[in-house]
């Protein structure tokens, strides 16, 4: 639900703070004042087109901020904060949404930015606005197969489900059959490119650890005077010199023996010395060893610089390293089997093709069945829905075709028809003409639907436009039956819709030094009857208008509470 909501300069609104509570609130005022630019901003929040339009005058970018509390965020909701790192510990959105003037939107949802896009989708789980023009999810034949997969769910759930893995494993097939349907002129110059890939790698002899072993050489020949120069000084320095250090290290060994035995700290330097000495002496015979086998073999030098060139052509082409150089042959060698043996191959995929096609189509149409078996449900339920609205002449059918090809969700096209009158044809639901019945037929599927989104916040910008009367009443009622489930926002003109409501917000505007500046509060008890009053008689308020009002609003009351 919506908990909180501030919006600064947009459109006519220059500050202004409002605070929702659970229920039905409505939105009552004086036409402009701006109660549809409250519902805009909540629209934007949630992932509506911005505009540089919408900045006040003489400011530089709009700020909106909106608090949701959404303890029961759907699955795929979650999943999308989860995917983008979001926090969601408190159940609790805090999403804030600006536009400056040069069309820069910057959007965060609990402090981490975020795309106009990535919030249009999880938007889709947090708010439902249905306004005059603006009734697409009920009305786009697309979704009326989720809802009546929705409506029918638990039967329909596991089979949908079931459908799913067997029409996966069918286009996998499929787009495995795909990648080896490969014309004889393609193929026989994929097997040309592989054969010379192959015996290229394979030529080479390449071994694991060979580079880096060649690369040690190289660099060793590439400075042979460097290593040669400073073995023989080393050389010379530790025994052939007639002042070398193995010699002076056995004066100190001779100076410590002297004195060894007067104390153990003595004995101690002695015994070190020694060590060090014959160390030392171990050191210069592999020295010397090391000055007697080098050899410079310019020759050699050229082999490896060769040899690792082979190395790098090869690396450059097929991997980063050795290994994945042989892996690259493994893979292309086996892609060679593969198409030298395609007629073998291309019989085997055709085969699973055809059984994953077999599966998945019972699977289907299993699934088709049950959702036939549902239709009958729908049907009385909606019709039911439109009657208590007064559309009792109205007729619903649920018209299914069967696709040529199987698709994500079956074989079927599931598309909702209405007959609004009687002896009229059934015509999609986009076709219906008159604003009223429009209004009424969405709060009836609304009333059947509301859960399927999984959003807990549903706006209604205007939807009772064009009705009066009985039917109005009829339209509150309906609201407040979706209101118990999930928390209902209306812009209304209808003191019935006012009257029923939990909450009532009033929308005014003043004008000061030639600015307009829009205000809300929440009306009291007999602030609403004043409201209400006026909504029925118009801007003069009579005795006999208030009095209708108080009785409609307690009536209202007392029917809620049953209800509930």
């Amino acid at each position: 639900m919506l908990q909180h909501l501030t919006i600064k300069n947009f459109a006519i609104i220059e500050d202004l703070t409002i605070d929702f509570d659970t229920g039905m609130t409505v939105l009552t005022g004086e036409t402009g004042a701006g109660k549809s630019i409250i519902i805009d901003a909540v629209g934007l929040l949630v992932g509506g087109r911005g505009s540089t339009d919408f900045i006040r005058y003489g400011s530089d970018k709009f700020d909106l901020r909106g608090i949701f509390y959404m303890p029961d965020l759907s699955e795929e909701g979650r999943s999308m904060l989860a995917d983008n790192d979001i926090p969601f510990d408190d159940a609790q959105l805090m999403i804030v949404r600006q536009l400056d003037i040069n069309g820069k939107n910057t959007i965060k949802v609990n402090g981490v930015s975020m795309t106009v896009s990535m919030l249009k989708a999880l938007g889709t789980h947090i708010v439902d606005i249905h306004g005059q023009n603006e009734h697409q999810s009920l009305m786009n034949t697309s979704n009326h197969i989720h809802l009546l997969d929705h409506f029918a769910k638990h039967e329909i759930a596991p089979k949908l489900a079931s459908y799913q893995e067997a029409y996966v494993t069918y286009q996998t097939a499929k787009k495995q059959l795909d990648s080896q349907n490969l014309n004889e002129q393609e193929a026989a110059q994929r097997v040309d490119l592989l054969k010379f890939q192959i015996n290229e790698i394979e030529s080479a002899n390449l071994q694991v650890g060979e580079d880096q072993a060649l690369i040690s050489e190289r660099d060793q020949l590439q400075n042979f005077q460097k290593i040669a120069d400073a073995l023989g000084a080393s050389n010379n320095l530790l025994s052939n010199a007639d002042l070398n250090i193995i010699d002076l290290v056995g004066q100190v060994i001779g100076e410590l023996e002297t004195i060894r035995d007067f104390d153990t700290t003595y004995s101690d330097f002695y015994e070190q010395t020694t060590g060090t000495y014959y160390a030392l002496q171990d050191l210069a015979s592999s020295i010397s060893d090391q000055v007697d086998q080098l050899h410079y073999d310019p020759n050699r030098l050229d082999d490896i610089i060769e040899r690792l060139a082979v190395y790098k052509n090869l690396t450059r082409k097929y991997g980063d390293d050795t290994e994945a150089v042989l892996i690259y042959l493994d893979k292309a060698k086996e892609e060679l089997k593969q198409i030298e043996n395609r007629e073998s191959n291309q019989q085997k995929l055709k085969d699973a093709v055809k059984k994953a096609q077999a599966n998945a189509l019972a699977s289907a149409e299993d699934l088709s069945k049950s959702r036939k078996s549902a239709t009958a449900g729908l049907v009385t339920a909606i019709e039911g829905q439109m009657q208590a609205l007064y559309m009792e002449k109205a007729k619903f059918r649920v018209d299914m075709l069967t696709l040529d090809e199987l698709g994500p969700y079956g074989i079927d096209d599931v598309a909702f028809m209405i007959a609004t009158n009687l002896g009229e044809p059934f015509k999609p639901l986009v076709k219906v003409a008159s604003g009223g019945e429009l209004s009424r037929l969405m709060l009836a599927m609304k009333t059947i639907f509301q859960n399927a989104s999984g959003v807990t916040a549903i706006i209604f910008d205007e939807v009772d436009t064009g009705v009066s009367g009985r039917v109005a009443q009829a339209i509150a009622t309906k609201m407040f039956e979706i209101a118990i489930k999930a928390q209902v926002l209306c812009i209304t003109h209808l003191p019935q819709v006012a009257s029923m409501a939990d909450h009532q917000l009033f929308i005014s505007k003043d004008e000061n030094s030639n600015r307009t500046y829009t205000n809300v509060r929440l009306l009291t008890n007999e602030e609403r009857i004043d409201e209400v009053a006026r909504m029925l008689t118009g801007s003069n308020i009579t005795a006999v208008a208030k009095q209708a009002a108080a009785e409609q609003i307690e009536e209202d009351r007392q029917f809620k509470a049953n209800l509930r």
